[in-house]
């Protein structure tokens, strides 16, 4: 099994005195209960001011930690699920002493990673990005009105970072007397070299997709984590600001594009044309210059082979910056209670982050770009963030009923994720290639 990184903070950012996020995790040296129930890192904003929100958060990730390794026998989707109703129904039930219009409520998302595979469960606007071969996806949906709003088409990303709506939850935990939907996703296949990042919106109303994914494309888990909340705070800081980095297995440089056939075989004839020329204009430019006058020979060489170029990186790599950071906070004794807590941090130095370069090498695996673009293939497709089923099977040319998970099935056509893989069978080369999927043989749906 993969080795996994991981590393998170929390930090208050620039304008507030106290910090409404809360993040933790537990990861399990217990073999056996590791592969029954996995590890769990959860981040929470809490929602309702100074205080409330403290304990609404804390309350939460505490619980869920808490309770989701005590039911082992229960399956992780179906104990994500009932513990954050079960939090929700509390959070509501305290609400009520409350004085009247004061809130308790938190958004929650938290992230299992069981064997080879992760699954994602959240509810409001804190978000789950899985980094895969130098793309980013969003894995979870923003229960917001801009987030509807985005998904409907109506707003770009660059309106709904900017719109004075992008607060306005349309779910939260707490925040719903009656039964609360719980979003949890399948389990999504893991590769070496997956990050998983988690963070409330304290950093992605600041940084967008390409923020994310410069920042995230490189470093350890806690470069990352460090890096983005510097990039937030750098920003204004105008929220409280938490990240969870999760890294799965060895990060390897995303592979480039290979060439098509033809041009690969253009530059293979072009090199050896030159390799011919250089070595018989050599050959006869030598018996030329043993006919010439002798003062000839000495003063004017008749053939000089130019030097070969030189390459050197565009960029060099600045060092990564070293950072001292101190947090304490007390324990809880009775999570039921919603204790307080206290966050105190060192100031982050500031830096400039400049991106390396790195040049994959390429492989002799065949792609979908080696194929004539009328061939008939079966295409792994990384779900990406907007698309559904019926998206996917017009930009494929094909039916629904042609789309399938890695497992072979898909029952609920209307529930794909960003970052999950399904296979489109019996679509072209070229529809596969000018899509970014990769290009499998035949008959390989169960």
């Amino acid at each position: 099994m993969s080795t996994i990184q991981s590393f998170f903070h929390t930090d208050p950012g620039q304008k507030r005195a106290n910090n409404e996020d809360f993040v933790g995790a537990k990861e399990p040296t217990d073999r056996r209960e590791l592969k029954r129930s996995g590890r769990l890192y959860v981040v929470a904003d809490g929602l309702g001011g100074h205080q409330f929100g403290e304990r609404a958060s804390r309350y939460a990730v505490e619980t869920l930690l808490r309770l989701y390794y005590e039911a082992p026998q229960i399956p992780p989707e179906k104990r994500l699920r009932d513990i954050i109703q079960q939090v929700n129904q509390n959070l509501v039930a305290a609400r009520r002493e409350l004085a009247s219009g004061e809130k308790i409520a938190t958004t929650i998302v938290a992230a299992v990673l069981r064997e080879d595979t992760v699954q994602v469960a959240n509810v409001g606007d804190s978000r789950a990005y899985l980094l895969r071969d130098g793309e980013l996806h969003q894995v979870t949906r923003d229960h917001s009105f801009v987030g509807e709003m985005l998904r409907a088409g109506a707003v770009t990303e660059e309106e709904a970072m900017q719109s004075p709506y992008r607060n306005r939850l349309t779910r939260s935990v707490g925040g719903s007397d009656g039964a609360l939907e719980v979003d949890v996703t399948p389990p999504i296949p893991l590769r070496p070299g997956d990050l998983i990042l988690l963070c409330t919106d304290g950093l992605t109303q600041y940084a967008a997709s390409q923020d994310l994914l410069a920042a995230a494309s490189y470093g350890t888990p806690r470069q990352i984590v460090e890096r983005l909340i510097h990039f937030a705070n750098a920003r204004g800081g105008s929220d409280n600001i938490t990240v969870s980095a999760i890294q799965f297995g060895k990060r390897t440089a995303p592979r480039k594009s290979l060439p098509s056939w033809k041009a690969l075989a253009a530059a293979g004839a072009a090199a050896l044309t030159l390799i011919l020329l250089a070595f018989f204009g050599l050959r006869f430019a030598g018996k030329f210059a043993l006919l010439a006058p002798a003062s000839t020979r000495a003063s004017t060489p008749a053939f000089t082979a130019s030097p070969l170029p030189t390459f050197t990186p565009a960029l060099a790599a600045s060092p990564s910056p070293t950072f001292t950071l101190t947090s304490t906070s007390e324990p809880v004794s009775d999570p039921a209670a919603l204790p307080t807590s206290t966050l105190t941090l060192t100031p982050e130095p500031t830096f400039t982050v400049t991106l390396p370069t790195t040049d994959a090498a390429l492989s002799p695996e065949i792609t979908a770009s080696m194929l004539p673009t009328g061939t008939i293939v079966d295409c792994k497709y990384t779900v990406r963030s907007g698309d559904t089923v019926w998206k996917l099977a017009q930009r494929f040319g094909v039916r629904p009923e042609q789309i399938y998970r890695e497992n072979g099935r898909l029952e609920n056509k209307d529930q794909i994720y960003a970052g999950e893989v399904l296979i489109i069978s019996d679509t072209t080369g070229q529809a596969c290639l000018d899509a970014g999927g990769e290009s499998l043989p035949s008959s390989t749906i169960p």
